[in-house]
């Protein structure tokens, strides 16, 4: 029987795995699945502050109102909630990789996703080049009606493959 790793980021994910029993990611065998979260603190990697997967402002707690910005920060934490969970759990990250590089699957859930539809498609898109050097990963986006944090217009599912 496999056993099942939780991981949450410090700050915010600590803060909500504490608050509300939720973890931000889980190391099942050779799979880790990254869950829709918002989180936000300090960045143990590159030693630069990350905010939320929506786009949180770590002190204030606040979301940008802008989608473009939710989504480029999404990616962000998304790669550094993968980096966290690996190096929590043994695994080397192989020089010149990122999180991203080991994604299998994205699922972006937006908020009032038939007003922004092309734009939010396009700014996904963008970023799965930005990130995804050397692979193309599996992408559905999905429209959703609301989020548990109002403030958000977003939030990323990922699954990731472990080698």
């Amino acid at each position: 029987m496999a056993s099942f790793n939780y991981h949450a980021l410090p700050g915010f994910g600590e803060e909500c795995r504490d608050k509300y029993g939720f973890s931000d990611a889980c190391i099942i065998g050779n799979r880790l699945i990254v869950t829709g979260q918002s989180k936000s603190g300090r960045n143990h990697f590159y030693g630069a502050n990350y905010i939320t997967t929506a786009g949180m402002d770590p002190l204030t707690k606040k979301s940008s109102p802008n989608a473009e910005d939710q989504i480029a920060q999404a990616f962000n934490n998304v790669n550094d909630l993968i980096i966290h969970s690996l190096i929590q759990e043994g695994h080397a990250i192989e020089e010149g990789r990122t999180g991203w590089d080991y994604v299998v699957k994205l699922r972006a859930f937006f908020v009032g996703l038939s007003g922004m539809r092309v734009k939010a498609r396009e700014n996904v898109v963008h970023n799965i080049k930005n990130w995804c050097h050397h692979h193309q990963p599996l992408f559905t986006m999905v429209g959703i009606e609301s989020l548990p944090f109002p403030e958000h217009l977003l939030e990323f599912e990922v699954d990731v493959w472990i080698p």
